[in-house]
């Protein structure tokens, strides 16, 4: 707002300077002339009397002469001055106009009502810089989650489209330099904004994404930061000063093709698990074992060398580097895209291909090429351009390695859901198949072919009432009268499960129905949206749950449940 009055009082200071100079003499002037009525008397024009006239003549209206007719001398002095007045009013009408339509005005005035939108916030928000195609999955995730956000975007073009659309068109937005210390500051940082949850940088430069995580650490340590980064220094560099989440769409999308190598059941419950909620469950993969062709070794394909070297899985690099094929004996030097590359690197032979160059239109040639030489091959295939997912739904590939998508999900299930993530963790890295299998199988049950919702159940506060009604009625919570319908006459389970029970320091992995709950627990689940509806429903209402698990109906008001309470003794 400061810059706001300085710009304007700077570029209005002349022209008003000049308009009330001009105004002021010339009210001055028609006073000391004197008036004549129309019988010849003496009229004296007063203060107020000028000012009205000099108003209409500065701005061309001329209603007529006041308080009576002028005089000839009064209608000289009029003609000497009306010039001068009409050129000051619209030398100041100009400015103004000039002003308002000036680049720097509007950008002060845009990013005072953006801090204005920020402070006036009270729900939680998510501190986004970047509003590309990965943005909008992510805030659009964050909304159906009911947390809000404050966006921060390079392209103005951008914002003004973001205004159009109804899901975001309510949300303070600002195109600006992400990497402004005081726009970030304004957008969430400050000491006095309370309800920011944290800080999400995804634009498409890692350099701009590392400025803003170092300074979001700097500024508020204590909020999370969540940065995407597609170069392996990049990411060691934010690890090192403490961001908490670094996501490289490559990398993980490596490591997931890494499980789908090795454990297929575990790589289609993680893909279930952190899918959109409501599509079409994927089905279950398998790549099969021998031989495959890997297209361009960039950055992407080297990540996915690497998890082939892990997996042991032999495989024939395709690159139009000669140095790269220099590197690794064996190699082919070519696109990938001529039926003459493809089958000088064993097309026909091998059992996949990875599609991995860093240009779609190539990607999808090499994917048609190759499944012309050899139907039977598994297809993975990377795409950078989202606007080519159509072409990629059709081009027959098993897995596209779509990278807006992937950052989306990981950021998203990060921010929204963090126990699901140790649930991960447990199940890739410290369970085997058969428990991964155990998820399956509940999962495929409760979800009926469709990604499910995940949600987090802290029984802390208005979430625990049904706990403290059962412990003063002695009456224990287990964990399926949690996921039991508490509005139907007879039990009805809910289409959910339950992932993880979290109890201080300890944590239990797919708990048994007949678990205990306490207050204080966090519950992750994870099933159809209703569920979850009916499951805060009653862990709100304090008798449901109590007469679920007793079997007796209980009142709902105090009086009543004191006199059932003495009955039952």
């Amino acid at each position: 707002m400061n810059d706001i009055v300085w710009l304007t009082m700077r570029r209005m200071r002349t022209p008003l300077i000049l308009m009330i100079l001009v105004y002021s003499l010339s009210v001055f002037g028609m006073v000391l002339i004197p008036g004549q009525d129309a019988q010849g008397n003496p009229v004296d024009v007063g203060y107020l009397d000028a000012a009205y006239f000099i108003a209409i003549l500065a701005t061309t209206i001329g209603f007529g002469e006041v308080p009576v007719a002028f005089t000839h001398a009064q209608r000289l002095y009029v003609f000497i001055i009306l010039f001068p007045n009409v050129i000051a009013w619209l030398y100041s009408v100009g400015t103004i106009i000039s002003l308002f339509v000036d680049k720097q005005f509007r950008a002060d005035m845009a990013r005072s009502r953006f801090a204005r939108q920020v402070r006036r916030g009270k729900e939680d928000f998510y501190l986004v810089c970047g509003f590309g195609h990965t943005g909008r999955m992510i805030v659009s995730g964050l909304l159906k989650r009911g947390i809000s956000a404050a966006i921060l975007e390079r392209e103005e073009s951008i914002i003004h489209s973001m205004s159009l659309i109804d899901e975001f068109a309510h949300l303070p937005a600002l195109s600006a330099d992400v990497t402004d210390r005081r726009l970030l500051d304004m957008a969430g940082l400050g000491d006095d904004i309370k309800n920011c949850a944290g800080v999400i940088a995804i634009t498409n430069d890692d350099h701009a994404n590392l400025t803003i995580a170092i300074t979001s650490k700097l500024l508020r340590p204590d909020l999370p930061v969540l940065a995407r980064s597609e170069t392996r220094r990049v990411v060691a560099n934010m690890a090192s000063f403490g961001t908490d989440v670094t996501v490289d769409p490559y990398t993980i999308f490596a490591e997931r093709f890494y499980l789908a190598l090795r454990s297929p059941t575990k790589y289609l419950v993680q893909d279930w698990l952190i899918s959109v909620p409501g599509t079409k469950l994927l089905e279950e993969l398998s790549p099969p074992d021998g031989r495959w062709i890997l297209a361009g070794i960039g950055r992407f394909g080297s990540r996915m060398a690497i998890k082939l070297d892990e997996a042991e899985v032999p495989y024939t690099v395709i690159d139009v580097h000669p140095d790269r094929v220099d590197m690794r004996p064996g190699s082919v030097l070519g696109r990938g895209t001529e039926a003459k590359t493809l089958i000088q690197a064993g097309v026909k032979d091998a059992v996949g291909i990875i599609a991995g160059t860093g240009d779609d239109v190539d990607n999808l040639s090499i994917v048609m090429t190759a499944l012309e030489l050899n139907p039977d091959l598994f297809v993975v295939a990377r795409q950078e351009n989202p606007q080519n997912d159509e072409l990629f739904d059709a081009s027959g590939a098993h897995l596209v390695a779509r990278r807006s998508q992937i950052v989306a999900r990981r950021i998203l299930f990060m921010a929204t859901t963090p126990l699901l993530s140790v649930f991960i963790d447990h199940l890739i890295h410290h369970q085997d198949d058969t428990f991964a299998g155990k998820v399956e199988r509940r999962l495929k049950h409760a979800l009926k072919g469709r990604s499910p919702s995940l949600w987090t159940v802290n029984l802390i506060g208005a979430w625990s009432e049904s706990l403290r009604a059962a412990e003063r009625e002695n009456v224990p919570i287990l964990l399926g009268h949690v996921t039991q319908n508490s509005r139907t006459p007879t039990a009805e389970d809910l289409p959910c499960v339950c992932l993880l029970i979290e109890r201080g320091a300890s944590r239990i992995f797919l708990p048994s129905p007949d678990f205990e709950l306490k207050e204080c627990d966090s519950l992750l689940f994870a099933g159809r949206e209703g569920a979850r509806r009916e499951m805060l429903f009653g862990l709100r209402e304090p008798t449901a749950l109590v007469s679920l698990a007793s079997g007796r109906f209980q009142p709902r008001g105090t009086i009543m449940r004191r006199l059932a309470r003495k009955r039952a003794n």
